[in-house]
């Protein structure tokens, strides 16, 4: 799968599809202004007028943004967030190691 960025974007990798079509993906580890490694997750659902998005950073759980999702999609993608976290820094990691 190929994901198109917007000039100025970080690449981002799928990490999991979840029934009604959410889609889950990811960066590769990144340093911050401070030099700590964060990871950034985005939250992406289809709509009729585009995309709901939302993304947030690990290992702190912060959110970036979100956009169009509702305060119940919301309390999803957190668990969602919070549940994977571990799986997704490994993976981030990974893509790390495959692009070095």
């Amino acid at each position: 799968m190929i994901l198109l960025m917007r000039k100025g974007e970080r690449m981002l990798y799928p990490y999991a599809e979840f029934p009604g079509r959410l889609i889950v993906t990811h960066t590769q580890p990144l340093k911050d202004k401070n030099g700590a490694v964060k990871v950034e997750v985005n939250f992406e659902l289809p709509t009729d007028d585009g995309f709901s998005e939302a993304r947030y950073t690990l290992p702190d759980y912060s959110c970036l943004y979100n956009d169009g999702f509702t305060p119940s999609e919301t309390k999803r993608n957190e668990k969602i967030l919070h549940n994977n976290a571990k799986l997704i820094l490994a993976a981030a990691r990974e893509k790390e190691e495959t692009n070095a």
